[in-house]
């Protein structure tokens, strides 16, 4: 990961947010704020450092900010304590929530009002493939760039709609060569002939086409998948019931300015944030379940004892993370 850190520091001090060596050395009253990045890390984090200087207003604490390009990086250290609040994709969520370690107490909204965006397979504007028929059946040719292993829209999305729906259950299986890129760096690949097919989702290339339109004129979308619910914010389980409290009141209470309107606008092209709970990730959660029951049918070199031992324990699973989704945090009541 590089940073600019002297530059950063400046501005953490500025506002009340911690330099980020202080992350290691947090003392009682900080507030750990983590990010999922889903395009450059300084970029990430300029765009959510306005809202994050209202939070320590807010609050009346400083802010510890800091942005994650790995989202098995941000579960880790969610899990481990080091994170009081947190924005992430659905799929690490539901880590989190599984866990024990976090509950969902809030969901993006975007400017146009809308609590999804939709996965997207897409190809160089030039080439010749038009649909996921052509993709499957030119696979063999094809250079293909998947999203992270834990990605909600890059990754366990298009996995489950585009292909494990036509009996693919590994795209490395299919594709001539396979990589892994964030939605940028996939966008970017498309736009620059280095893969033929990729990854992404709506909102991003949105964002793709504000921040780089000439590129952005060379892709094309040739597949979209069903509405994925907004990415969600997280707690921490311990944190204190009346932070909680304090902490819900602020982000559901945000955006009625015109200065908060253009801070969500420039976080993330959102109009405000609605309360949630773990029920958001009900959806993925059957994504998951249904990707880990696959993988074991298609095993073939299980015996007949051993696949239904795998398949108890992913219906164990199952039973665990549908009783932690049920679960109310008391704050949200």
């Amino acid at each position: 990961m590089t940073i600019r850190r002297r530059h950063f520091n400046a501005l953490a001090l500025s506002c009340g947010l911690m330099p980020l060596q202080a992350w290691a050395q947090a003392r009682p009253g900080l507030l750990n704020f983590a990010l999922i990045s889903p395009r450059a890390v300084e970029q990430t984090r300029a765009n959510w450092l306005p809202f994050a200087q209202r939070v320590a207003k807010a609050m009346s604490q400083e802010v510890n900010l800091r942005v994650f390009e790995s989202q098995a990086e941000i579960i880790k250290a969610f899990v481990a304590g080091e994170i009081d609040i947190a924005w992430m994709g659905n799929v690490p969520a539901l880590e989190v929530v599984e866990a024990g370690s976090g509950s969902v107490f809030a969901q993006m909204v975007t400017k146009e009002g809308s609590f999804g965006y939709k996965s997207v397979l897409m190809v160089p504007q030039g080439s010749r493939i038009t649909s996921l028929g052509d993709i499957v059946a030119q696979a063999k040719s094809l250079r293909f760039s998947d999203g992270e292993p834990k990605s909600t829209s890059g990754y366990l999305v298009p996995l489950y709609f585009a292909f494990q729906k036509r009996g693919i259950n590994d795209t490395k299986t299919i594709f001539k060569t396979s990589e892994v890129g964030s939605h940028q760096q996939n966008l970017k690949k498309i736009a620059q002939g280095e893969v033929d097919v990729a990854t992404a989702n709506n909102e991003e290339i949105g964002f793709f086409e504000r921040d780089f339109p000439e590129l952005a004129k060379k892709i094309k979308v040739v597949w979209e998948s069903p509405l994925i619910p907004q990415s969600p914010l997280l707690w921490r389980s311990s944190l204190p019931l009346e932070a909680k409290r304090k902490m819900k009141a602020f982000v559901y209470g945000f955006g009625a300015t015109p200065e908060e309107k253009r801070i969500l606008e420039g976080v993330n092209n959102l109009s405000r944030f609605r309360p949630s709970s773990n029920l958001q990730l009900v959806p993925v959660a059957d994504l998951e379940m249904f990707k880990a029951r696959q993988a074991i049918n298609n095993d073939g070199s299980l015996s007949a004892e051993e696949r239904a031992r795998r398949i108890d324990e992913v219906s164990r699973r199952g039973s665990r993370i549908e009783l932690r989704l049920k679960l109310i945090d008391p704050a949200l009541k």
